[in-house]
């Protein structure tokens, strides 16, 4: 279906650079897609929260090379 819209040009060009998008169309469906998920995202996000563990250090224990511990 086409639809015409006013759309803000710096606030696409945005969200094109964001999503990695090439054209309007695609960079608009993408930023309608990621609307519509939000919800089953936050959802994830929530179920991940409720299971017993610690979180903590989750990101520095998979991201840290060997030995590169204590250069920060």
């Amino acid at each position: 279906m086409k639809t015409v819209i006013d759309l803000d040009d710096e606030l696409l060009e945005r969200a094109r650079r964001e999503l990695g998008t090439k054209s309007k169309k695609d960079t608009i469906h993408a930023a309608l897609r990621l609307a519509a998920e939000r919800t089953e995202r936050l959802d994830a996000i929530r179920e991940l929260l409720t299971i017993d563990r610690d979180w903590g250090g989750l990101l520095e224990d998979d991201k840290t090379p060997e030995g590169r511990q204590d250069a920060a």
